[in-house]
C-alpha cells in the first residue's frame, strides 16, 4: 500500500505540487478504508511525524511521539500495541513511503480495529495479553482492566508512555493492579504457571507464554477454588500451557497475515 503511485507521488512531491495530487492520493486511501470493514482510517504524516492527508480527524495531528511512526520514519514496518482512540481500541500498521532515491519520505499508517487480536484469544477464558511494560493491552477476563499495569511501573516510565501516547490519546493514566507475583513471572519471560490473589483476595492460578516475535505474555488463569484435585490441578496446567501457546500462535499468524496485507 505505501509504495501505490498515487500516494507515494503525493507524499514525495513538493509542497507547491503535492495539492494537485491530494485528491487522487485521498480518492485511494478511502477506497482501502471502504475494502475492509476493520480498516478504521489511512493516513499519511510527513517526515516531521505531522498528518498530511487522512481519512478521519487525525488531519495535521502530530505523530511524531507515537512509537509506530517513529518506526516507520526509520524505514521500519510496524505494528502497534493496542491503543485507544476515537472512542475505540484499535492498532496502528506503519510503512515507509520511499523517494526514488531510496530514502524515507514520508510514512503510512493505517488504524485497525483491535477485534483482529481479540479473535486470536478466541473463547479461551480469562485470557490476558501483557506487554514489556507490564501492562493490559488485552483483558478479556471477567473484570477487564485493560492499560492496567500488573504491578506498579516508575514515574519515569509512566511519563514517557503517556507522552508518547503508547495506549492512544484517550489513556491519560496508567492504573496499576498491583500483582506482584505475576509482574515477577512476566518479567522473567519463561513459560511458567504462578499463584496471586486478584483484587478480590481469591487465590488465582494463572499459565504464561511469550510470544515468538514480541516481548509479549499470553496469561491464561483459573480461580484456585475451581481445582478441585492434584489430578484437576495437573490437567488444568496442561490445559492452560496449551491454551496459551495456541493463542500465543494465533496471535503470531495474525500479525503476520496482517503484514502480508497491510503496509
Amino acid at each position: 500500500f505505501s509504495a501505490l503511485p498515487a500516494r507515494r507521488g503525493f507524499a514525495t512531491a513538493d509542497e507547491t505540487t503535492r495539492p494537485a495530487r491530494a485528491a487522487i492520493a485521498l480518492n485511494e486511501l478511502k477506497a482501502i478504508v471502504a475494502a475492509d470493514s476493520n480498516v478504521r482510517a489511512a493516513s499519511i504524516a510527513d517526515p516531521s511525524g505531522a498528518v498530511i492527508l487522512t481519512t478521519d480527524g487525525s488531519m495535521k495531528a502530530d505523530w511524531s511521539a507515537r512509537v509506530f511512526m517513529r518506526e516507520a520514519l526509520t524505514g521500519h514496518l510496524y505494528a502497534s500495541v493496542p491503543s485507544r482512540d476515537f472512542g475505540e481500541v484499535a492498532q496502528y500498521y506503519s510503512a515507509p513511503i520511499l523517494d526514488n532515491a531510496g530514502n524515507v519520505a514520508a510514512a503510512f499508517a493505517l488504524r485497525v480495529a483491535v477485534r483482529e487480536l481479540w479473535g486470536a484469544l478466541g473463547n479461551t477464558p480469562n485470557a490476558l495479553l501483557v506487554d514489556e511494560n507490564g501492562v493490559r493491552i488485552v483483558d478479556l477476563s471477567s473484570a477487564p482492566q485493560d492499560f492496567v499495569a500488573v504491578a506498579p511501573i516508575t514515574p519515569g516510565l509512566a511519563a514517557s508512555l503517556l507522552a508518547e501516547k503508547q495506549y492512544g490519546t484517550e489513556v491519560t493514566q496508567i492504573g496499576v493492579a498491583n500483582v506482584s507475583a505475576l509482574a515477577d513471572a512476566l518479567q522473567r519471560g519463561a513459560p511458567a504457571t504462578v499463584t496471586y490473589r486478584d483484587a478480590s483476595g481469591q487465590p488465582v492460578r494463572a499459565a504464561i507464554q511469550r510470544l515468538a516475535t514480541r516481548p509479549w505474555s499470553v496469561v491464561v488463569s483459573q480461580n484456585q477454588d475451581a481445582i478441585l484435585s492434584s489430578t484437576h490441578d495437573a490437567f488444568w496446567e496442561t490445559l492452560a500451557f496449551g491454551a496459551a501457546a495456541r493463542v500465543a500462535e494465533a496471535i503470531l499468524w495474525i500479525a503476520l497475515g496482517s503484514f502480508e496485507r497491510r503496509p
